[in-house]
């Protein structure tokens, strides 16, 4: 997966405004936006996501130990990357850069990544609420998580929730996740450096099969 992660990262970058480090959080004023993008409705959006989501995490728990030719068949998007173990498709998402990932080891699928990028800011904690959604959606569908938490590396926004996804971009605060289920392990993460990335990863712990063709 660190090959997915390689090519993730150098995909996309992005710079955060001077301006939002210029400021101390004590004088900073409420959040507002001249949003290009005002017909997305956060709510239709995140729904839009969680259901995107879910159709990749099926497809791997219905794929696991498929083929990367049979793998390529079913995918959309612009193929970035197609190596012998590694198939990488970019996607947009409410403009956001998409990166959905598959790794495979002996000619059979053991892993899938989706990452979504963000660019551009729609919102300032647009993203701690696409993560929000998500992890709501898989307890739902899972059980709550073997493991959840946020951190903060860093707390000059801590005081200040309206910011906190200021505090993402700039990697000051990291939110995580982790279900284990028995066929693998499902994590979500949102993190940031210099943007917000959104990242879900499933990894099969089962013993690798052969490559089906299905």
């Amino acid at each position: 997966m660190h090959r997915i992660v390689l090519a993730i990262l150098g995909a996309i970058l992005s710079v955060l405004p001077a301006s939002l480090n210029a400021k101390s959080p004590s004088s900073l004023p409420p959040p507002t936006f001249d949003v290009p993008f005002d017909d997305i409705d956060p709510a239709a959006a995140q729904a839009e996501l969680t259901q995107q989501i879910a159709e990749f995490l099926h497809r791997l728990q219905t794929d696991w130990g498929s083929s990367p030719e049979s793998i390529r068949e079913k995918v959309t998007g612009d193929i970035e990357r197609d190596e012998r173990e590694t198939l990488v498709v970019a996607k947009r998402f409410a403009d956001h850069g998409v990166l959905e990932g598959y790794d495979f080891h002996g000619g059979a699928l053991i892993a899938g990544q989706y990452v979504v990028l963000q660019r551009p800011v729609n919102g300032l904690n647009e993203f701690i609420d696409y993560y929000t959604a998500l992890k709501t959606s898989l307890a739902k569908a899972y059980g709550q998580p073997a493991d959840d938490q946020f951190i903060w590396s860093n707390d000059l926004y801590q005081p200040l929730p309206d910011y906190w996804g200021i505090a993402v971009q700039m990697g000051h605060l990291r939110y995580a996740a982790r279900w284990t289920r028995p066929d693998g392990t499902i994590t979500i993460e949102l993190t940031g450096n210099h943007h917000s990335r959104l990242t879900i990863d499933y990894r099969r712990t089962l013993s690798i099969e052969p490559s089906r063709q299905t």
